[in-house]
């Protein structure tokens, strides 16, 4: 979660959707998620539980009008070989 949280603050898109796991990858939009990364200005990760498969979290960011906002998830990976994956999100 940190390496996708990181790519999120400099941009890297293309880490972001090689990170999607296989299955998922193809649903998932380049030009929105460059969007999402850019439009705002990461600020801090905070990481609540973390299991095997799972990480809650928060992200905070100031969207475009400078408001802080907060983006809470409870994200599932897969592991395919040494990588894992992002799956989905909740």
């Amino acid at each position: 979660m940190r390496a996708r949280y990181s790519a999120f603050v400099v941009g890297n898109i293309d880490f972001l959707y090689n990170t999607f796991h296989p299955t998922t990858r193809r649903f998932q939009n380049k030009n929105a998620i460059e969007q999402w990364a850019k439009e705002n200005k990461w600020m801090q990760l905070s990481i609540l539980k973390a299991t095997f498969s799972t990480v809650e979290f928060e992200a905070h960011y100031l969207d475009a009008t400078m408001e802080v906002q907060i983006h809470y998830e409870k994200s599932t990976f897969k592991q395919q070989g040494n990588l894992w994956y992002y799956v989905d999100g909740r």
